[in-house]
């Protein structure tokens, strides 16, 4: 029982080093450009920081619709006592322009009970932003983050979306 428990937890540490080792790679990567235009189809990103601070600039461009949602959400691992990820963010804002160049802030990050960081907004369609996310990591192999960004379809879309099943409908019992 003992052996098994051992060999088990074994595993399973060698495992998580592994995957630490894997995502390490991505330590140093600081900005972020999502190529191709944000749309309703959610775009994410994964960082991984062995510093104790941090400070990213994730950079997109929207396309027709100009309502999102962005969020920042920590990935923290322990066992047992053993911090292994653990990372708080600190703050987070939008700016206009891109990060070469940027512009006014345009939106806050707000957090959240369960330590992620989102924004909802009203931007410009067609036009560039960054985001930018600080905090701390304090886990043995540091911390990581998954980011996640998303256009919102327009309350008119969701009308013509319901317009369009609705017409279906008509058409599917008129020919019943």
């Amino acid at each position: 029982m003992i052996r098994t428990l051992s060999t088990r937890l074994t595993r399973l540490l060698g495992a998580a080093a592994l995957a630490l080792g894997l995502a390490a790679g991505n330590a140093s990567a600081t900005d972020y450009t999502f190529l191709p235009p944000v749309s309703t189809s959610p775009m994410y990103v994964g960082f991984n920081h062995l510093t104790p601070s941090f400070l990213d600039n994730i950079q997109f461009t929207l396309g027709a619709l100009g309502t999102i949602g962005g969020s920042g959400t920590p990935v923290n691992l322990s066992i047992g006592p053993l911090s292994i990820l653990n990372l708080a963010f600190t703050g987070g804002t939008v700016y206009s322009g891109t990060i070469a160049s940027p512009g006014s802030a345009v939106g806050s990050f707000v957090a959240q009970p369960s330590g992620a960081y989102t924004f909802t907004g009203s931007l410009t369609p067609f036009a560039t932003y960054f985001a930018q996310l600080s905090g701390t990591t304090s886990g043995t192999a540091g911390g990581s983050y998954a980011f996640a960004i998303a256009a919102i379809p327009e309350p008119g879309q969701w009308l013509m979306l319901l317009a369009g099943v609705a017409l279906l409908g008509v058409m599917v019992r008129r020919r019943a």
